[in-house]
Order: C-alpha cells, then sequence, then structure tokens
C-alpha cells in the first residue's frame, strides 16, 4: 500500500514511501512527484541532512540568502516552511516531518529515503541512506555577497570611447568598495570580460551574485546610458538607471547609480573620503592614454608591465593634475626597479610620482600602495613597520585592493608574522576572480616547515605559470629543504639560462652542492652570486643562501655575518631561522640567540592585525 496523502492524517509513512532525489532534484510521495519550488527544495535537502538535529533559523538564513540581502527573512522562512509542510502533508500542530522548535528553528524527524545522484554534484558529497549528512546544496553558492561592474558597452557610431566605459566602471567600484558585507571585485579582474557576455554567463564566470553592466549608446547629438543592477540568485533586474551623458561630465552620475545600489543591497554608502582634486582626468586623451597603460598593469607580465610605463607617462604630461595616473605610474616605475631593472633613474620617476599623486589627492588608497612599494625596497633598506602602515591606510580607504593585501603578506612573512601573512593572502582572496589564494602564500608554508602546503601551491603555480622564476626557486628551496636531490637537479636543469641571470637560484644551487659535501661547487656559485647585479630587490634571500652554504661548510663566524646582512636588508623571518637544518652550525653560535630575541621584540605580534 502507498503512503495516504490525505491531509491531517495520522498514519505514518513507511520508509520508501517518501523519497527525496538528489539527482533528479525531486520530492516523491508514493513514487509521485510533488511539486516544490527552488527555496523550499533548498531547505528540505539542507534539513534531511542533518535529520534529528535543530536547525537554527540564522543557520537557514545563511544556507539560503548568505544574509539579510533583499530579504524579510521571518516572514520568507515562514512561507518556505508552510509550501514544505503542504507538498508533505504535514500540520505545524501534529506534524510527522517537521517540527518547529519554539524561538528556536526546525527540526526534520520524519522517515525519508534520500536517493544519491548517480553523477554527484562537483560541490555536493556522494549521499545514501537517511543518516547521511548533506552538505551542501545542489545550486552555485558564495559565503559571501559579492559583486562585480562591468565596464559600459559602446553602441552606436563611435568606436572610441577614449577610456570612459572602462573608466566608468573604475569610478564605481572604487566608489562602492567599502559596502559592508559585500565583496566588490577590483577593475582589474574585469578588464578583460567580454563586452557581449550576458550579466548572469559574467556572474558564473566571476563567481558573484550581482553584476552591474550596462551601456552608452553614442551618437553625434546626444549619448545616451543605461545602467542596470542584475541578480544572480534570482535572475532577474533589481534596477535600471537610464540617463543622458555628459561627455565632458562623465561620472556625475555615479554617485546616484552607487546610492541605489547600496539601497537595494541594504547597506549604507559611506562617504568618500577628502579628495583634493577628482580621481580622473577631464583631459579625454590623457585619460586615453591612462587606460591604455592601466590596462597593461593588470596581468601581471613583466613585458606588458614595461610598455605600460610610456602611454602612463603621456597621461601626466599632458594632464600634470592626474593624480591616479601619477599613483599607477609610480607603481609601475617602483616594480620595474625592484624586479628587473635596478638603474636609478626608474627608482627617481617612482619616488616622484607617488609624491605628487599623494600631494594631488592625499585620500588616494593607491598613492598610499605606491609609497609602501617604495618603503618596502631596497632604495629605502627595507622599512617594514613603514610600509605596513601604507598599506592599512590603503585599505581603510578601499578594501579591494588585492595588490596590498598580497604586499602585506609578503611582508609579514619577511619579518616572521607567518600566521598573520597567511591571514592577509587569505583576506584578498575574495577580490581575486578564481577566488583563489596569491601564490606567493607560498613563501608562509615554506618558512613555517609546512611543505605539503607549500608543495601543493607550488604544483599549481608551476602550472599556471611554468616559467615564473619565483615559483622555480621556491620549488627549489623545497626539494633542498626536503633533501630531494633529484627533484632539486631535474629544477635546475629545467630552469636554463635561470640559473645564471638569476643570483637567487645560483645560490641556492650552491646550497645543494654544500648539502652533498661539494665545497668547491658551493663557494663557486656563492662567488657567481655576489658578483651578480640582478634580482636587485631580492638581494636578501641570496644573502640568507650564502649564510646556509658557509653553515653547510662549518664556517659559522662569516655564515653568522652573511646572516646579519640578510637582516639589514630585508629578510628577518625569525622562526625560519630556528627550523631550517641549513643554519644548524650557527644556532650555537654566541650571537644568534641575541639575533632572534631583538627581532622577536622588534616585530611583535600585533603588528599584523589589520
Amino acid at each position: 500500500m502507498g503512503l495516504s496523502i490525505k491531509t491531517g492524517s495520522k498514519s505514518r509513512p513507511k520508509l520508501g514511501d517518501v523519497e527525496l532525489d538528489l539527482g533528479r532534484y525531486e520530492l516523491r510521495l508514493g513514487g509521485r512527484r510533488v511539486k516544490l519550488e527552488k527555496k523550499p527544495m533548498e531547505l528540505l535537502i539542507f534539513l534531511v541532512g542533518r535529520r534529528g538535529q535543530l536547525v537554527s533559523r540564522q543557520d537557514i538564513v545563511a544556507k539560503l540568502w548568505q544574509s539579510d540581502l533583499f530579504i524579510d527573512t521571518e516572514r520568507s522562512i515562514n512561507n518556505i516552511v508552510r509550501k514544505i509542510r503542504g507538498a508533505l502533508r504535514d500540520l505545524a500542530a501534529k506534524p510527522r516531518f517537521l517540527e518547529t522548535v519554539v524561538g528556536k528553528g526546525y527540526r526534520f524527524v520524519g522517515p525519508i529515503r534520500l536517493i544519491s545522484p548517480l553523477h554527484p554534484h562537483s560541490d555536493s558529497p556522494e549521499t545514501s541512506g537517511v543518516n547521511t549528512p548533506v552538505s551542501d546544496d545542489l545550486t552555485w553558492r558564495a559565503d559571501r555577497s559579492s559583486l562585480a561592474v562591468l565596464p559600459l558597452r559602446l553602441l552606436g557610431e563611435f568606436r572610441d570611447d577614449k577610456g570612459l566605459c572602462l573608466g566608468f566602471a573604475d569610478s564605481l567600484i572604487s566608489r562602492l568598495a567599502n559596502l559592508e558585507g559585500v565583496d566588490v571585485l577590483p577593475t582589474f579582474s574585469i578588464l578583460h570580460v567580454p563586452a557581449s557576455a550576458p550579466a548572469s554567463q559574467v556572474a558564473s564566470r566571476l563567481g558573484v551574485r550581482f553584476v552591474v553592466h550596462g551601456a552608452i549608446q553614442a551618437s553625434k547629438e546626444q549619448w545616451r546610458s543605461s545602467v542596470e543592477l542584475f541578480d544572480s540568485h534570482s535572475q532577474s533586474s533589481c534596477f535600471i538607471r537610464k540617463f543622458v551623458l555628459d561627455v565632458s561630465r562623465p561620472f556625475e552620475h555615479i554617485d546616484d547609480i552607487a546610492t541605489h545600489t547600496a539601497r537595494v543591497l541594504k547597506r549604507p554608502l559611506h562617504e568618500p573620503g577628502f579628495q583634493s582634486r577628482t580621481r580622473y582626468s577631464r583631459d579625454p586623451l590623457a585619460y586615453a592614454e591612462f587606460i591604455q597603460g592601466y590596462r597593461r598593469t593588470s596581468t601581471g607580465d613583466p613585458k606588458l608591465l614595461e610598455e605600460a610605463a610610456q602611454p602612463l607617462m603621456n597621461a601626466v604630461a599632458r594632464d600634470p593634475g592626474f593624480a591616479l595616473a601619477h599613483a599607477v605610474l609610480s607603481f609601475v616605475c617602483a616594480k620595474r626597479h625592484f624586479e628587473t631593472d635596478p638603474r636609478r633613474s626608474w627608482l627617481e620617476k617612482a619616488e616622484f610620482h607617488c609624491q605628487r599623486a599623494l600631494e594631488l589627492d592625499a585620500a588616494l588608497p593607491e598613492g598610499h600602495v605606491a609609497k609602501a612599494f617604495l618603503l618596502w625596497g631596497p632604495s629605502k633598506n627595507f622599512q617594514h613597520i613603514e610600509a605596513i602602515a601604507e598599506l592599512k591606510r590603503a585599505l581603510a580607504l578601499q578594501k579591494n585592493l588585492p595588490h596590498a593585501y598580497s604586499r602585506l603578506g609578503t611582508i609579514l612573512a619577511h619579518i616572521g608574522l607567518l600566521d598573520h601573512s597567511r591571514a592577509m593572502f587569505e583576506k584578498g582572496t575574495p577580490f581575486d576572480p578564481r577566488k583563489t589564494i596569491s601564490h606567493s602564500i607560498t613563501q608562509a608554508y615554506l618558512w613555517s616547515g609546512e611543505y605539503e602546503l607549500a608543495r601543493e601551491e607550488l604544483r599549481s603555480w608551476r602550472l599556471e605559470s611554468p616559467g615564473n622564476k619565483y615559483a622555480i626557486h621556491f620549488a627549489l628551496e623545497l626539494a633542498i629543504l626536503t633533501g630531494e636531490w633529484e627533484e632539486a637537479k631535474d629544477l635546475l636543469d629545467g630552469a636554463g639560462s635561470l640559473v645564471q641571470e638569476e643570483p637567487m637560484i645560483t645560490a641556492l644551487q650552491g646550497v645543494m652542492h654544500a648539502s652533498m659535501g661539494e665545497s668547491e661547487q658551493a663557494l663557486q656559485c656563492m662567488n657567481y652570486a655576489c658578483t651578480n647585479s640582478k634580482s636587485f630587490g631580492h638581494a636578501h634571500h641570496t644573502y640568507y643562501q650564502i649564510a646556509c652554504i658557509l653553515s653547510l661548510l662549518n664556517r659559522p663566524e662569516v655564515a653568522f655575518e652573511w646572516l646579519e646582512r640578510s637582516v639589514d636588508t630585508g629578510f628577518a623571518c625569525w622562526p625560519f631561522f630556528l627550523k631550517d637544518p641549513r643554519l644548524k652550525n650557527l644556532r650555537s653560535h654566541a650571537q644568534f640567540e641575541l639575533l632572534v630575541s631583538s627581532l622577536q621584540a622588534k616585530y611583535p605580534d600585533h603588528l599584523g592585525l589589520l
């Protein structure tokens, strides 16, 4: 006999009469499908996954909506529960399946057969039997609400927007960046999204819930614009704003759109900080040059970064009061000086344009990031504390700056605050469209002795960027630390010209020779590394490896001098000094304990807190 589905029936159903089929996303009673909408089905799966346990209303909100955006949660939960009970022919007064725990939440108690999908969803576990927990639903979800602002599409007679379409997006991103409880993707993450892609597709690709997108209809007489906020969960528009665009004042509608967005998301929109000048240039040619340079800075490609300098210089030459262009140009010049070209001219350019940017706009976040890149560099002898302060200031002004989180993570790792370093890398994750931690977290894993985590990160890093010199460097160091000599030799063979060009890698080759008792070859590598002027910004790592070579060759006095030189020029990761097996012969040195204790005092744990 099948289950009686008369409302109010007191008969207890047999196991199998009520089925929840995850593969088909169906609820069935007595073999017949019962229609149930998406949200009630999601909640039913969630409750069944915790069968017999109390599920609070707060847990339900977090599961179904992740926050209170748009939602009158009290009324919505009541409606959803009522629909589940209706589908199950259950009564609140005499529940057979779904109990209400007054003031607390709900508990699923009825017999039910849970049917696993033949091909489980990649985010969900395989499930079988009534007591198997269901830890996730069958639809896309995000832990926090997130938003992307796309460049406007240009329609009509003109094809050249002089950077206006992207600039409009960047301006709105900077205005919305600090919305509480909403992760707004930074501008660089949306630069390569196809202009014609539907908003729903973009949301899926970038892993966000909300998308702001729109278009400009350009003609000789008038430029008209339309901007929409799209919700990928409900697959519907939250609002559409239409206006006539004055190209001489292209960003005058930004506040209006930001206000509407914040209102729909039920988040306060804070007033922007003090700005001595507008963030943008009113010279369309200067702005177009800036956009050309800015696009090239987004990829991380060293060659494109070099190409970015000239159009940025053109932008500030045309408009000397263009604060953002000065800040981005300073960042480009500082990176070039630090990474590839130690000529002083790049440093001087970086310092001049950083100072000019902050003179024009003391509240420009990118200006403070540029200043931090200068402070934490060889020309300023790696002023850790001062650079950290600048990065904190930048993130207080605008929280969605991935460069700032990554640099903070790197600095904190270099001064031994490894847990805080990892936290900073993780804080930057929501602002990466791939939602992955920066590969630079490898250094925090490696120096804290978490070799398996470092190995896993390096595997994905090298798969993504096979020729990246930092990935090769850290992979080689890991192989040496773990005594995987064949792996180390293979890495050196595969590194090709990098072995000769990068003193960091040459020094590691020397460490390998010293570890294997090949002192003559080790000293040759050490001497070559000392005389190579490349990797200017990373000399402290070369010095550290030289200390390791000399320690392994049992020359502690001179090894300690190189260790001190490493500390004095930026690498002060004292927890690693205490663990690194290559420094074993140094740890009995009279001054070693004093060096470590002084570093602990100089860089206390609270420095890492934001």
